[in-house]
């Protein structure tokens, strides 16, 4: 599947139930480095499709927490 933006991408995770590990490696290679339209927004991205419904998304957020924790970085002004 291609994605065309980071939304699209993020319900595919949800979807297919990727973990956050193939989540991380999945963002990869939808968005390598250098692509910096909507990557840049993902930690706002992944919180607000996590607060869809009634509760929190468990699987959402733990993309989001997989990111903070290994520091998944998408920022082309991050060190590198």
């Amino acid at each position: 599947m291609k994605v065309v933006n980071l939304k699209q991408a993020i319900l595919q995770a949800w979807k297919e139930r990727w973990s956050d590990y193939q989540w991380s490696i999945n963002m990869k290679k939808f968005f390598p480095k250098g692509a910096t339209w909507d990557i840049l927004n993902l930690a706002e991205a992944l919180l607000e499709q996590a607060m869809i419904g009634p509760s929190p998304n468990p699987l959402i957020l733990s993309y989001l927490k997989y990111a903070i924790s290994s520091q998944v970085n998408c920022s082309p002004y991050s060190k590198k």
